[in-house]
Formats: structure tokens, sequence, C-alpha cells
């Protein structure tokens, strides 16, 4: 399986920011899951808002997810790529929130 230049689940689907699942899991929290129904991994990450004059996201995304892509990708090029994806799952989930 070749990934090429963009973030891939360990089950095969490749993950934008469009296609992740978010998933409410109480005030403030969210769950962001794998796209593909049959993924083993499923949730890839958490996202905390910390709510005060301008909203504070505090996405973490889980390590085997970040390992499996720095196999595929190498470390400089899935920096870049996750910290992409961060800045795009905040941008969607301001108009979530607000």
């Amino acid at each position: 399986m070749v990934a090429g230049k963009s973030l891939c689940c360990i089950c095969g689907a490749y993950v934008d920011a469009s296609s992740l699942v978010i998933v409410r899991i109480g005030e403030g929290s969210f769950r962001i899951e794998c796209p593909s129904p049959k993924c083993p991994l499923r949730e890839l990450g958490f996202v905390r808002v910390a709510h005060s004059s301008k909203p504070k996201f505090d996405v973490r995304l889980s390590r085997m997810f970040k390992d499996w892509n720095v196999l595929l990708n190498g470390k400089e090029s899935c920096d870049r790529l996750v910290r992409d994806l961060l800045k795009q799952i905040s941008s969607r989930l301001r108009k979530i929130v607000f």
C-alpha cells in the first residue's frame, strides 16, 4: 500500500479533515474517528475545547496513527501533514462549537 503524501489510517482509509468523523463525547470533548466503519483502530484521537475569551483546541492524535504515518511518509512529511490536519480539525470544530 502506498499512501503517497497523505495521511492514512492503519486500515488503509485515507484521512483528511473532511472525511473524519467527529463525535461529541461530553461538554467540550470530542472523539476523532476513522471514516472507515471496518477500522480496527477506529479512534484516531481526542479534542478538548477550553472556553475563554478565545476558544482553545487541544487536539491529540493516537500514537499508533502517527507512528503508522511516519513509517509511510517519513518523519518530516508526517509532521507537516499532521500539523495541517490539526489546523483543519480546529477550523472544522470552530463551526461546530460556535
